[in-house]
């Protein structure tokens, strides 16, 4: 197995603790309460996305066409996976603003499945592809190749749901004590990091291959890892004040 890509495994592992501990984390401080649910619900998620990403990214084998089976189911199921974490914390939003009873009846959770079809329903219409070159030629480095549109459509979906929670978030602030404060700033800081890994992850996955090839776009796979584990790192911290 090529060390780039092993490294990479490594690092999604590394996430995939880090997140399930952040989870847990979350849950226990209070396990009663829906907000609470949701955030430990946004790291799970994230954690199972992780998942994924290193158990494709682990197969190996000489049948190019057996392992595109196999990873781009996989790999579409992380793509849903990644975009649940954003609904969570949209749904933390309507707890904060509206309480429980208002926020998880049938027309904000139909809004939030209708965002989660809209950021996923792209992967089964232009289905990403294994790349024959990196696969055969790159010691079988797993490199897919989802349509730039798509990619770029889903990510920015993403990002611009940051953005609003980021900015409800800076409303609700205003109206709350000193220490629920600090809590938010370590929030906004995690969430600007993952928000920039997030914009790495795509920049690599768009220009990364024509530039540097698939060891280059390894590289920035593995970036936007770290990025993503300083992210969480930083909200959890928040947490805890």
């Amino acid at each position: 197995m090529d060390t780039l890509l092993l490294i990479e495994i490594i690092a999604a592992s590394v996430s995939v603790i880090i997140a399930l501990v952040a989870g847990f984390i979350e849950l226990r401080l209070n396990p009663k309460s829906w907000l609470n649910r949701l955030f430990a619900l946004f790291f799970i998620s994230t954690a199972m996305a992780f998942f994924i990403y290193a158990i494709y990214h682990s197969i190996y084998s000489t049948d190019f066409y057996v392992d595109q089976a196999i990873i781009i189911p996989l790999l579409i199921t992380a793509q849903f996976l990644w975009s649940l974490p954003v609904i969570f914390l949209v749904m933390t939003v309507f707890i904060l603003e509206k309480y429980k009873k208002i926020a998880l009846n049938y027309k904000h959770i139909g809004a939030m499945v209708a965002l989660l079809i809209i950021m996923s329903i792209g992967y089964f219409i232009w289905v990403p592809t294994l790349n024959w070159e990196s696969y055969h030629q790159v010691n079988h480095i797993i490199d897919t190749d989802t349509r730039s549109f798509l990619a770029i459509f889903v990510n920015l979906f993403r990002i611009v749901l940051f953005f609003y929670v980021l900015f409800k978030y800076s409303m609700i602030s205003r109206k709350v004590e000193e220490s629920t404060k600090k809590r938010i700033k370590w929030f906004f800081a995690g969430n600007t990091v993952i928000v920039v890994g997030i914009l790495i992850n795509v920049i690599g996955g768009i220009f990364g291959g024509a530039l540097m090839g698939a060891i280059g776009e390894t590289l920035i796979e593995v970036l936007a890892l770290l990025l993503l584990d300083i992210g969480i790192f930083l909200i959890v911290k928040g947490f805890l004040i």
